[in-house]
């Protein structure tokens, strides 16, 4: 279970703006979760970009026969800051219950280095655990702020590896151009830039686990970033993800800015 919630942390991340001036940037917006075609999934988010900083918080809630069978709620909460490099992350919390088991994780970061990780309960490290060391806690940042992408160029969202820490797992994601298409959702059309993810773990996983080295070695995940009016940011608006069951979708249906 805590494979697929990571999975969908990474890919259901913010829509952002970065504020070049001194008012507050608040973004409503909205996700569908589908699998296998099926709706599983409804996401709700509330992002704030002041100048320097950002903040964002945001729930999960499962939809249509996962919610019969396998009830599941979550909230999560992101908060960092945008550097000369892009965005360094300062804290993650993340708390969803699923099936009646609740899974808690806080992290904390200083510098672009985690300072701190918490999960409750425990992680359970099976036989062939990879142990994470302090250097690959360095220069991580949380699954939501990995996908702030800052960039000059539209070629240029995915000439980057991202490394990311989700509170156990340490991995690397490898982005590359796929494509530019057209997107549209309520308060948002353009063109967006499509790149293809690949899933690099890292540590703090079991080496032996076969839906990771499936995900490492046959898995496809693409991402598509919007630009950002006005910025050099791009943010995601799109993602699908191949897993041993079938594809998972996510997409935004609603986006809307409002200045304060």
């Amino acid at each position: 279970m805590r494979i697929t919630t990571n999975a969908l942390a990474l890919l259901v991340p913010i829509l952002c703006t970065t504020a070049a001036h001194a008012e507050t940037s608040v973004i409503h917006s909205r996700y569908a979760i589908s699998a296998l075609g099926l709706p599983v999934g409804v996401s709700k988010f509330e992002t704030r970009i002041s100048p320097g900083s950002y903040s964002m918080t945001g729930t999960l809630k499962a939809s249509g026969l996962v919610a019969l069978f396998k009830p599941t709620t979550g909230s999560m909460s992101v908060s960092g800051r945008f550097g000369r490099n892009g965005v360094q992350a300062e804290r993650f919390a993340l708390d969803y219950v699923s099936g009646g088991d609740r899974q808690t994780t806080d992290i904390g970061f200083s510098g672009g280095n985690v300072t701190s990780a918490v999960n409750k309960p425990k992680v359970k490290k099976r036989k062939g655990w990879i142990e994470v060391d302090a250097a690959h806690l360095r220069n991580t940042v949380d699954p939501i702020s990995a996908m702030l992408v800052k960039a000059d160029t539209p070629g240029a969202v995915c000439d980057r590896t991202v490394r990311v820490f989700d509170g156990a797992m340490r991995s690397d994601i490898k982005l590359n151009f796929l494509r530019t298409e057209r997107f549209s959702a309520d308060g948002y059309s353009g063109d967006v830039v499509t790149c293809r993810a690949k899933f690099l773990p890292v540590s703090g996983y079991p080496g032996g686990k076969k839906e990771i080295a499936w995900l490492r070695d046959k898995g496809r995940i693409v991402v598509a970033f919007a630009p950002i009016e006005g910025t050099d940011l791009y943010a995601p608006v799109k993602a699908t993800v191949s897993t041993q069951l079938g594809p998972v979708r996510i997409y935004a249906t609603r986006l809307e800015r409002r200045m304060e």
